[in-house]
């Protein structure tokens, strides 16, 4: 059976989370349970695949605003970032290979997940994940702006600020990105202009000012 087959019979039989659910538990943890649920599955953790799982199982948190039937990539690229990022240190891969769990992310799923009744009591949350029951979803807004104070933490960007720029590789370039030595030339250049909207945007002129020089000096080969 191809892989497209196997998501959508899985889809069919895994519910969908209640939307107070999604509120509680945060994008990022939804990632996490997404890929979990394709390994369990024995389906390879790609970035589509992974989109098209969290789409359907958490459809409040990733889908389109206008068009809720597609899956919104913007966000849950944003998510993989975090998660990947090394202050999480849920998840492993690139868009050019596949996530995968790391043991971190087991223990973040066992101690969400494990304690939901059927995955689906909000009450089971553990106190820390609960959250005011008129709360909304994180707005892309709040997801932006995270997005860009991680760039700010990273070795590219500070070395940028200090004016230390011939100290600057292209794999900490490529990280700040949230990429890897795999990653395709594509992805970055991509990452580059829908990070230099959010930060017009959210009015980060530092930040654009990084991501103009690394456009500009055409430093991703």
């Amino acid at each position: 059976m191809e892989e497209k087959e196997k998501i959508k019979n899985m889809l069919k039989k895994e519910k969908q989370f209640p939307e107070e659910v999604q509120k509680k538990i945060g994008r990022d943890r939804a990632i996490v349970y997404s890929v979990d649920i394709l390994e369990k599955n024995n389906i390879p953790a790609t970035f589509q695949r992974i989109c098209v799982t969290a789409q359907g199982l958490f459809p409040e948190s990733f889908s389109f605003t206008e068009f809720k039937e597609h899956p919104d990539s913007r966000i849950i690229r944003n998510c993989l970032w975090h998660c990947v990022d090394e202050k999480k240190g849920w998840l492993v891969g690139s868009d050019k290979t596949n996530y995968n769990l790391t043991n971190k992310g087991k223990e973040e799923l066992n101690q969400v997940f494990g304690k939901m009744k059927d995955n689906q009591d909000v009450e089971s949350l553990p106190l820390k994940f609960k959250m005011l029951k008129k709360s909304k979803v994180t707005k892309p807004e709040d997801d932006e702006v995270h997005y860009l104070k991680e760039i700010e933490k990273t070795k590219a960007y500070s070395k940028f600020i200090a004016n230390d720029i011939e100290e600057i590789s292209s794999f900490e370039i490529k990280k700040s990105l949230g990429g890897d030595r795999y990653s395709p030339l594509s992805y970055f250049h991509n990452k580059v202009k829908s990070l230099k909207e959010m930060a017009k945007r959210n009015k980060e002129k530092k930040i654009e000012e990084y991501l103009n020089w690394i456009e500009k000096k055409n430093i991703l080969k």
